[in-house]
């Protein structure tokens, strides 16, 4: 019986220094094409007014027409959240036993619980694909 991939979750938090942003969406999206298992990203913000919010939504949509099979959710906060918070919330709604967590920033996060023990791989930036599935160990 042949060997399923395990899921994988990009959590994107966009906070005020989030750089790369388009860059590391098409890098996500690149990623699953070579990947043979289930995809899925997750930005997150709690800037009600953020114009990268924009930019990051309109980089999916053009991918999603390439890739209609990675699952994207956006979560706004009306409010201001700590990272932590924004990064457990996206915990919580992931369906990936694999989650990548893409800071932008050199912020140290702190405590993040889950409750379903699932890998946990805090970066900043996902751009090289071949250090990214070392990391993960997948093939």
């Amino acid at each position: 019986m042949p060997q399923l991939n395990p899921t994988i979750t990009f959590v994107i938090p966009i906070r005020n220094k989030q750089e790369f942003l388009i860059e590391q969406i098409n890098a996500i999206f690149k990623f699953s094409e070579q990947y043979g298992g289930f995809c899925e990203i997750i930005i997150v913000t709690d800037e009600i007014e953020d114009p990268k919010l924009k930019v990051a939504w309109l980089a999916i949509k053009l991918n999603k027409i390439g890739h209609p099979h990675v699952r994207t959710r956006m979560i706004r906060y009306t409010s201001q959240q700590s990272l932590t918070d924004l990064i457990e919330t996206c915990i919580n709604h992931a369906f990936g036993q694999k989650i990548v967590i893409t800071t932008g920033t050199p912020e140290k996060i702190e405590k993040i619980t889950d409750m379903m023990e699932r890998d946990i791989l805090i970066t900043q930036y996902v751009f090289d694909l071949n250090t990214l599935r070392e990391n993960l160990n997948i093939k």
